[in-house]
C-alpha cells in the first residue's frame, strides 16, 4: 500500500500509473486542500491530522509501506511521515536542502559541487551587502517555492531593491510566507531539465530536455522545452553533474527534476525539485516519444525494484523527440474561441494538447508555468522539425491569433 501525499497536478497520473499496476494507493491531503480531497474519489482519501503522531498511526494501520510525495505540497510531509514510519526515503540531513533553495546551495557548496553565487536576504541591507559580493546581474526569488513564481532576473540595485520588497512577506505559490529572499548569481547559457527517478540511490535518467525561456520584463517566462535526441558530450556532463547534486541533496528515493544552465564554466544547478515533474504532464506524449513516463517508472520502482534497478545500464536512446509549450494568453478577458487551434494541431508532429481554457471561461494573462491555458505535445523522429513546430506556435501566441479573448463584462456596481 502506498500513500500519496497531496496528488495535485501531475499527481493525478502517477495515481493512474500506480493502479494500472495494481498497485493500491491512498491519497493523504493537508487540510488545506479538503475541498479537493472531497472530490477525489479515484481512491481512499485521508486528510493529515494537524497532529504527525496520529497521521502516521493511520498510515500505519493501513499498512503503508512507501509515502510518496505527489507534488510540491506535499514534499516535506512525506519525508516526514516516512521518517516516523521507518520507511525508506530521502536522507535526513538534507531534508530542508531538499525545498529551501538558499540551502540547497549550501548543500551542493558543502559536497564540493560546483554552484551558482548566492546568498539568502531577509532585509534590504542584506540584499545591498549581497550585490556587492555578487555583482549583477542577480536572479531575485522566494527561498521556498515552485517554478518561476516570483522570480525576477534583476539588472540593476534598484531593481533589485524592488522586487525584494514586492515578494518580501508576501504569500507564495506553495503557501509559504517568503520571510527571506534568495539572490543568485545570474547564469548565462542554455538551460536543461533532467528528470530522474531513484531507488535506493541508484538514479535512472528518464528526460534530458532543453527549455527555451524567454524574459518579459525581467520575468523568465518557460515558453517550451524540447527534448534532446541523443547526448553528447556536453549533455553527458550536464547529466553527470546533475546526478552529483541528487547525491550532495541525499536523493535517494523517487522522483526528481532539476533545472541546469549550462554555462562558459560547466553546468551549474538552478534547482533540484524532489517530486514528479509538474504542472499537469500527460503520460500519453510521454510514452510516445521515450517509451515510458516519469510517473510510470516510479511507480514501477516502487512495484517491482528489480526491473527498475535493470533500467540503470540502458543508454540514453529515446526512439522520438518530443516538443512540450507552455501555451499562454497575453490578455485578460472571457474566452470567446481558440481560432488558431486548428492550425497547431495541422503543425507536423501534433500529438495532443491538454488543459486548454473552455470557451466563456474567464482567462488571465499569466507568466508563470503551471498549464493554465494549455500544454500543447508533438512528437517526431527529427528534432528540426518539432522545433519549427514550436516556433510555428510561439508565433500563434505572439501575434494573438492562438485564442480570441474579449472583455470580462461589468458588474452592476462597476457601472455604476
Amino acid at each position: 500500500m502506498i500513500a500519496l501525499v497531496d496528488p495535485l497536478s501531475s499527481g493525478v497520473f502517477l495515481s493512474s500509473a500506480l493502479r494500472e499496476r495494481g498497485q493500491d494507493c491512498v491519497h493523504l491531503y493537508e487540510k488545506r486542500f479538503s475541498k479537493t480531497a472531497r472530490r477525489d474519489t479515484s481512491a481512499p482519501v485521508l486528510i493529515a491530522s494537524e497532529n504527525m503522531a496520529d497521521t502516521a498511526a493511520a498510515l500505519r494501520h493501513r499498512g503503508i509501506q512507501h509515502v510518496v510525495p505527489a507534488s510540491e505540497f506535499g514534499v516535506s510531509l512525506a519525508h516526514d511521515l516516512a521518517a516516523a514510519l521507518g520507511l525508506a526515503r530521502n536522507e535526513d540531513d538534507t531534508a530542508a536542502a531538499r525545498r529551501d533553495k538558499a540551502l540547497m546551495g549550501e548543500a551542493l557548496r558543502q559536497a564540493g559541487v560546483p554552484c551558482a553565487g548566492q546568498a539568502a536576504v531577509a532585509t534590504v541591507e542584506d540584499l545591498t551587502g549581497a550585490l556587492q559580493h555578487l555583482g549583477l546581474p542577480v536572479v531575485v526569488k522566494p527561498s521556498q517555492s515552485s517554478g518561476s513564481d516570483g522570480c525576477r532576473v534583476c539588472w540593476t540595485e534598484a531593481e533589485a531593491v524592488a522586487h525584494f520588497l514586492d515578494i518580501h512577506h508576501q504569500m507564495n505559490l506553495v503557501g509559504l510566507p517568503n520571510d527571506t529572499a534568495l539572490v543568485q548569481q545570474y547564469l548565462q547559457g542554455e538551460q536543461y531539465v533532467v528528470t530522474t527517478v531513484t531507488l535506493d540511490g541508484q538514479h535512472v535518467v528518464c528526460e534530458v530536455t532543453r527549455s527555451v525561456i524567454a524574459e518579459l520584463d525581467g520575468l523568465p517566462v518557460r515558453r517550451y522545452n524540447v527534448s534532446c535526441p541523443s547526448l553528447g558530450a556536453a549533455e553527458r556532463e550536464l547529466v553527470s553533474y546533475t546526478l552529483d547534486c541528487l547525491d550532495a541533496l541525499g536523493i535517494r528515493q523517487g522522483a526528481a527534476n532539476a533545472d541546469v544552465r549550462l554555462t562558459p564554466d560547466g553546468p551549474r544547478l538552478i534547482e533540484v525539485n524532489a517530486r514528479i515533474l509538474g504542472p499537469v504532464l500527460h503520460p500519453d506524449p510521454y510514452f510516445a516519444a521515450f517509451g515510458t513516463s516519469q510517473q510510470h517508472l516510479l511507480a514501477e520502482s516502487l512495484g517491482d525494484p528489480t526491473s527498475f534497478k535493470a533500467r540503470s545500464s540502458d543508454a540514453y536512446a529515446p526512439p522520438q523527440v518530443m516538443g512540450k509549450a507552455f501555451v499562454r494568453c497575453w490578455e485578460s478577458g472571457v474566452l470567446a474561441a481558440v481560432p488558431g487551434l486548428s492550425s497547431v494541431r495541422r503543425l507536423p508532429g501534433f500529438h495532443s494538447v491538454q488543459g486548454l481554457p473552455h470557451v466563456g471561461q474567464p482567462i488571465h494573462k499569466n507568466t508563470l508555468t503551471k498549464g493554465k491555458t494549455g500544454i500543447v505535445y508533438f512528437v517526431h523522429p527529427e528534432e528540426a522539425v518539432v522545433l519549427q513546430s514550436l516556433e510555428a506556435l510561439s508565433r500563434l501566441e505572439d501575434e494573438a491569433a492562438l485564442f480570441r479573448v474579449e472583455a470580462a463584462p461589468t458588474t452592476g456596481s462597476e457601472r455604476r
